[in-house]
Parts: C-alpha cells; structure tokens; sequence
C-alpha cells in the first residue's frame, strides 16, 4: 500500500464522510523520536539533586515514544501529530519535549509545511495539546508563524454543535491541516487566553474542545482495554474529531522494576500492547466507529492495517 498517499488513494471512499468518521493513525508524543540519555532535561522534571547526573540514564529511554522522526512518520501514513511544545528560555527556542528536550520544534514544522506542499489530498491534524512556560506573546508570535507556514491550507474548526467537515469539503477547499491547542495551559505553566487568541486566529482549533481525547493512564493492558471501551461508548461530540490513547503510562514502580528486569524502557512496554492492537483496533471500529488511534513505536505495519479498516465501513 502507497501509506504516503493514503487519503488520495482511498477518496472514493471516504470523500463524503466527516473528519470524525475516518480511520487516522497517529503517533504520541510525536517529536520524542530523538531523544536519548544525553538529552537536556526539562523544568518538567523535579530536581533530584544526587541523583541528577542518572536521570538521562534512567529516564530517557522511558520519555523516548517513536522510533521514527516525523517526517518518516508522515510518509509512512501517519495524519495526526501530538506535540507538546516548551519555551527554553536558556536557548529562547521551542522545542518537543516529553520530560526532555526532544526535535526542534520550527524544523520538525518545517517538515511538516513541506509535506503538506507536496501532499495536497492529504489531511493533517497538529494537536499541541500541552504548551509549556509561555506567556501570551510568546504563543502569539508561535501561532502568527504558524500562520506564515501554512496560510490559506489551514483549516477553522465548525462552529459550536455543528458538525466537522468531510474529506471532500476539506480538499475542496485546499484547507488540509488543523492546528489546535490547549485551552487551559495553567496546567503546563503558561499563561494565555485562548479566547483572545481565538479571535485574532480563527482557524486555531481546541485541544479539549474540538481534539476528544481521553487518557487511559494505566501501564495494565487489560485495565486499558477497559478504560478505553468505556470512554468510547461516552456520546460523541459532533464538532470534534476524537482519539483513543492506545498506549501504556509508564507508572514509577515500572521505572523502579526496569532497572533490574524488562521492560526497561518505553518500547518494551510499548512491544506488551502493540501485539494486542490489531484486535482492538478491528473491535473499536466495528462497536465504537473508531476515529483517529495513538500509538507508542508505531509500525507501518499497524499504520496500514488501520487505514485498511476504512475499506470496511
């Protein structure tokens, strides 16, 4: 299958439906392909004094959740992005991070606005669902350049109650990617008013308003599987897309154990769930119409199964 293509391949198909009715295969914490044990730790974590010069050793393997940079991921078919984004005010630069610093963010965008050049039938959503340590003139001036990078390809969000757009009407219009973020960023140490920034972008979307994600927040497959099936019986909303979490949260007792037996690392826990996924992907798509999926270490292999399941419904 032509994954780098996926959405033009299959528009006979899903040209009529709504965002929220197509199959999307995302990545979590897609910007953390990068890191590794000499990564710069971030303000995200405490500070644990003689234990300092052991948390790259110790951490990053567990902050690590893609294998492929997001470029590679792009054209391996992957439409949904998660980036939680943070403001070194050391370097004044934005970065991925996931407890560490991870891809740069302008390059890993640029990236980004270059696939989406070459790519006109391919949708994409950037969901910067945590922004963190900014005040609002920095995510002003964040956004005015996002702005700048994809202008008239980005995508407003439907008006309140009504419904998301099709594929069809989305590439009609040449408006291919969303871009939303957090509404409340106290919680990640910004401040900000959605709101205004709202009425200066009108395309700018809502990471809980309109981007329904839900998280599981257990390291037990069967305790996910639960978590999940009850959290996508809730009734949708129809003016947001909604993803499931399919990954394990890492507790601190997993870290604790991974220093002296496996998993010992964010992939193998991820490798404990993955080999579950193609039956609960076949399982959430036939009972739950089952949106946009995250993944840990996603493979081509799970990215082509979940863009095949739009051929069944």
């Amino acid at each position: 299958m032509d994954l780098e293509n996926w959405m033009g391949n299959l528009k006979d198909v899903i040209w009529n439906k709504k965002l929220s009715d197509i199959v999307i295969p995302g990545t979590h914490d897609s910007g953390t392909y990068c890191i590794n044990s000499n990564s710069k730790r971030t303000k995200l974590l405490p500070d644990l004094q003689c234990l300092n010069p052991l948390v790259g050793l110790i951490g990053a393997p567990w902050a690590r959740t893609q294998q492929y940079s997001i470029a590679d991921q792009l054209v391996n078919g992957v439409r949904y992005l998660d980036l939680r984004v943070l403001l070194d005010s050391d370097e004044e630069k934005f970065y991925l991070v996931h407890s560490f610093e991870g891809g740069e963010f302008w390059k890993e965008l640029e990236g980004v606005a270059e696939f989406v050049q070459k790519h006109p039938t391919e949708v994409l959503i950037l969901d910067m669902n945590h922004i963190y340590y900014c005040n609002e003139n920095d995510v002003r001036g964040m956004l005015k350049r996002v702005e700048g990078m994809f202008g008239n390809k980005l995508c407003s969000p439907p008006i309140p109650g009504s419904s998301v757009k099709t594929y069809g009407e989305m590439i009609d219009s040449n408006q291919t990617v969303i871009v939303a973020i957090t509404e409340y960023p106290e919680q990640d140490n910004s401040k900000y008013v959605y709101a205004d920034l709202k009425n200066q972008f009108s395309w700018l979307w809502g990471s809980e308003a309109n981007v329904v994600s839900p998280w599981g927040n257990s390291d037990d497959v069967t305790q996910l599987h639960e978590n999940l099936k009850k959290s996508m019986a809730e009734p949708r909303v129809p003016d947001s897309v909604h993803v499931a979490q399919t990954i394990l949260t890492p507790q601190t007792k997993d870290v604790v154990i991974g220093l002296f037996e496996e998993p010992s690392n964010l992939e193998q826990l991820a490798e404990i769930l993955n080999v579950h996924l193609q039956a609960w992907f076949e399982e959430f798509h036939k009972d739950y119409n089952l949106n946009i999926a995250i993944v840990d270490f996603l493979t081509p292999a799970l990215i082509e199964y979940l863009v095949n399941l739009n051929l069944t419904k």
